[in-house]
């Protein structure tokens, strides 16, 4: 541990010692003068004024400010024009009368003889901007650049906003606050327009002056808000998170007011739902909220809850995810060119963050539907030093049970609930400490018949962020549990317990610093302790029937360190590239088995299949002795060439390493399946990702166009016939190959306007294949489907998904949602044969047949009520019974006939609810 403790303390001194700023020589500060944004005109050299500036201008104005006459004049001429609410000379009370006057004689006259002047921009837009005082003495010189940081928040609840966009000067800068909502610009010297666009919020134009280094917190209003001091309106060209003028790529934002008025699923708002309506996202079943991202694996998705890691996100069986929408604040999914600082998974990163808490007021909001109720509180804490956020929901199923006749039914439990809850402590103006919980849990079952099953997810994250001029450090700490049981009978009246855990314990360092204007370093580290208890069985009661059991717990450490680069090359060109070095030990106490040709499975040429290979004898490793270790090196790299101003194409790569997997013989995982961690039989997977794309935006739609292909090793799947209930040695059931997936992935979606919402095409392949290792006999041929490339259990041909929501007024929304997909992959009986009076069935190629065409049809309507509002909804609204699994069975009037039984999940869901603020 020593090592990993002075790596962190590196890490620490690295970050402060960038920060450290030269001593200017005393008496030595030079004078500055104040420059005007690049391509700016002043007002006066304006000649001949077109467009805005020629429209005529009336007003009578008496002893009001003169931001105010400022104004007026933009509303008659429908000018577009910014100014910094703190210029001094802003508030000066004037009186001014004009006729028909043009929108720039307008301007001149009323800015004459004020500390203020005009300048006019190459599309037309004003900037009002303080007088240049006469040089004197020295100047700074050109190449000086000012540092402009601060936080971008709400001006509702003062929360921070995430990720928005930052324009200088007419777009010849372009930054985005980070997912704190931090964000740094260094300029020069003098006046700068500053433009910011936030996905659900309304633009603001501003100007600022720099004579020095400032932090200056930035406040955006809601979307259909318009302020006075100046102007905040929505507008078509609003950007949306889909910017082609970012090296992002293969990163998709939720707008989360969006999300709220699509159908919701039995009355829940489902964040994660969401995702699968996007390109390269695919549920695997109605009945999960497991998703795949461009044919990957359910396990290859790192989702994180404040940075700390959610194994299990699911309710009521799967129906539902563990995300109270009213809780959370962002939620960004990355499927291709994953940022350096993630790492840990092969296919995809969901960041969820919850919300800080109204820190200017308290409040509440609470719902009722037809599922559950939710509750939500929030408000600043004394002093405003910070603010806080409680929700809570639960599940009353088990209530209405208890209503029944039926006493089977009355007994029955079934109920979840989760609570979340976060604290965030302001430290000095650059700084902050968050807190943050989450407890969830579900429980089904007939506690009478002593028969149950329940899993619940707890995780806390302690955070500590602090920007040190030019730098931003972060510092957190995270514990993650996940845990389950399982309850069932033994005769006479006595019964067992089978429970399981994952725990996860992390510290991690990430640091961004503004190299230049045009470039920013990140780099960090991490290590998670991680704990594994696959199972313990333990008896009830006085039985002899079963005997106590206690799968061996497995432990490892996680440990990973990057560096990231993004420097913008010239107006056309930007990349952003770095490498991440990852690393797992798998460590005791722990037994170890040795296997006949260290094969612990072996392919039975004879009967055409794979066998647990022969066992020779085990031995036991105590204390922390290193069991198996695993590194390597993960390259990120993305680019963006601009081929227009609305216009761009982008490629990136990515390699990712994947310690971890998800041991199922379903294409649903349930929550009692069982975590595997590499180890000395099972390698851990990687993969490399290339994409290529074209990213545009057409007045208020945006547009991706993305095609990807991935290749994978050591993925994982299962010999057929395999029990991976309470075995101690896993390694006797997994085989291990390679795996492909390409795809072209299609997206427009708008933002604004009465009508939002997306559409969205997926054109995909994801196969695999698992031929016989040398020393598994590879000389006998054979493997999973004899070796050969099969569509992964993952895998659908198409997807489409069309989401809308129409605003008709203030108080209308309708919303819908459209899917249509291919079928999943499954394994179906080819032949039978009757022998000695049985039917025995031969199975055809492991998922060589595919389920009906999925297609589904979800429509809501939301009334807005005075201080609340009711939704209607309507999942399935025509009835389709999507088929989620198919299986072959004897007909009982003829045994030699056989039949396809198909299972679906529900038809037509109505759901009601009822959300009320206070």
């Amino acid at each position: 541990m020593t090592w990993r403790l002075c790596f962190f303390l590196v890490l620490l001194v690295a970050g402060r010692l960038l920060t450290a700023q030269p001593t200017a020589r005393k008496g030595a500060t030079p004078s500055i003068t104040p420059t005007i944004p690049a391509g700016f005109v002043s007002i006066e050299s304006v000649a001949a004024p077109t467009g805005a500036l020629a429209a005529k201008v009336s007003l009578t104005l008496s002893k009001v400010p003169l931001s105010r006459v400022l104004e007026e004049i933009a509303m008659q001429s429908r000018l577009s024009f910014a100014a910094d609410p703190l210029l001094p000379g802003l508030s000066t009370l004037v009186s001014i009368q004009l006729q028909s006057m043009s929108a720039r004689d307008a301007l001149v006259r009323a800015l004459t003889g004020s500390s203020l002047r005009a300048f006019v921009g190459p599309n037309g837009q004003v900037v009002v901007v303080r007088r240049e005082p006469a040089p004197s003495g020295a100047t700074t010189p050109s190449t000086t650049r000012l540092r402009l940081s601060g936080y971008i928040r709400t001006a509702e609840s003062n929360e921070v906003i995430r990720r928005a966009t930052i324009l200088v000067d007419d777009d010849v800068t372009r930054r985005e606050s980070n997912e704190e909502g931090f964000y740094i610009l260094l300029l020069a010297p003098g006046t700068h327009r500053l433009q910011f666009r936030a996905l659900g919020a309304a633009p603001l134009d501003t100007t600022i002056t720099l004579t020095e280094s400032t932090t200056r917190d930035i406040v955006l209003r809601r979307r259909e808000v318009v302020l006075t001091a100046m102007r905040v309106q929505a507008s078509k060209q609003e950007r949306g998170d889909l910017d082609p003028s970012l090296p992002d790529m293969s990163v998709t934002r939720l707008d989360l007011a969006t999300v709220r008025q699509i159908p919701p699923v039995l009355g829940e708002v489902d964040p994660i739902r969401t995702l699968t309506l996007l390109p390269g996202v695919a549920t695997t079943s109605d009945a999960s909220t497991a998703f795949s991202v461009r044919g990957g694996g359910v396990d290859q998705n790192l989702i994180l809850l404040d940075e700390s890691t959610i194994y299990n996100p699911s309710h009521v069986l799967g129906f539902l995810s563990t995300f109270n929408a009213d809780a959370v604040d962002d939620v960004v999914l990355y499927k291709g060119a994953i940022p350096a600082r993630f790492g840990g998974r092969l296919s995809s990163v969901v960041d969820v963050r919850q919300r800080e808490g109204n820190a200017r007021s308290f409040s509440a909001v609470a719902s009722i539907g037809l599922l559950a109720s939710r509750a939500l509180v929030e408000g600043p804490l004394p002093k405003g030093r910070g603010s806080f956020m409680v929700a809570a929901r639960r599940s009353y199923a088990d209530a209405f049970l208890g209503l029944a006749s039926d006493t089977a039914l009355r007994n029955t439990q079934a109920y979840f609930y989760d609570l979340n809850a976060k604290v965030n402590v302001r430290v000095g103006q650059t700084g902050s400490v968050m807190l943050s919980g989450y407890v969830g849990r579900d429980a089904f079952g007939q506690p009478s018949e002593k028969t149950g099953v329940g899993w619940g997810n707890r995780s806390a994250t302690l955070r500590w962020n602090q920007a040190f001029g030019r730098l931003f450090s972060k510092v957190t700490t995270s514990a993650s549990n996940y845990d389950y049981r399982l309850d069932f009978p033994l005769e006479p009246r006595d019964s067992a317990r089978w429970t399981a855990s994952i725990i996860g314990n992390s510290i991690k360092v990430d640091e961004t610093f503004r190299l230049t204007s045009k470039q920013t370093l990140e780099f960090g580290g991490e290590f998670i302790a991680h704990e594994f208890s696959p199972g313990s069985l333990r008896p009830r009661g006085d039985t002899l029937l079963l005997q106590p059991r206690t799968i061996q717990t497995r432990y490892g450490m996680s440990s990973s360190a990057y560096l990231g680069h993004e420097v913008e090359l010239n107006t056309r060109i930007a990349v952003r590239y770095g490498l991440r070095y990852g690393a797992f030990d798998r460590y005791g106490p722990a037994t170890r088995y040795r296997y006949a040709n260290d094969a612990p499975v072996v392919f039975n040429a004879a009967l055409g299949r794979y066998e647990p290979g022969r066992l020779l004898d085990s031995s036991r490793t105590t204390g922390s002795q290193s069991i198996a270790n695993f590194s390597g090196l993960e390259p990120r790299a993305s680019v963006r060439f601009s081929t227009g101003e609305n216009t761009s194409i982008k490629a990136s790569y990515a390699r990712t390493q994947q310690f971890l997997q998800l041991v199922s013989n379903t294409n649903s995982p349930t929550p009692l399946d069982v975590w595997e961690p590499a180890g000395e039989w099972i390698k851990p997977q990687q993969a490399d990702q290339y994409a290529l794309g074209l990213s545009a935006r057409r007045g208020s739609v945006e547009y991706t166009v993305e095609s990807y292909y991935k290749t994978a090793r050591n993925v994982v799947d299962y010999i057929d016939g395999a029990d991976v209930v309470l075995n101690p040695r896993l390694e006797t059931i997994l085989v291990q190959g390679e795996g492909r997936a390409y795809g072209l992935e299609l997206l427009a979606r708008r933002n604004t306007g009465r009508l939002t919402g997306w559409a969205s095409y997926t054109l995909g392949r994801s196969e695999q294949r698992f031929p016989v290792p040398a020393r598994a006999g590879a000389m006998s041929g054979g493997g999973v489907n004899n070796g050969a490339w099969y569509v992964s259990p993952f895998d659908k041909t198409h997807s489409v998904s069309l989401v809308g929501v129409y605003r008709k007024s203030n108080r209308w929304s309708f919303g819908s949602t459209f899917i249509l997909a291919s079928g999943l992959p499954t394994t179906l009986p080819q032949s039978r044969y009757l022998i000695d009076g049985f039917l025995v069935a031969e199975y055809a190629p492991r998922n060589s047949e595919r389920l009906p065409l999925y297609h589904r049809l979800d429509l809501s309507v939301t009334r807005t009520i005075k201080r609340g509002e009711l939704q209607l909804g309507v999942l399935n609204a025509y009835n389709r019974f999507n088929a989620q699994s198919l299986r072959v069975r004897q007909q009982q009037a003829n045994p030699l006939v056989a039949e396809a039984v198909q299972l679906s999940i529900f038809g037509v869901v109505p759901s009601v609810n009822y959300v009320f603020r206070f």
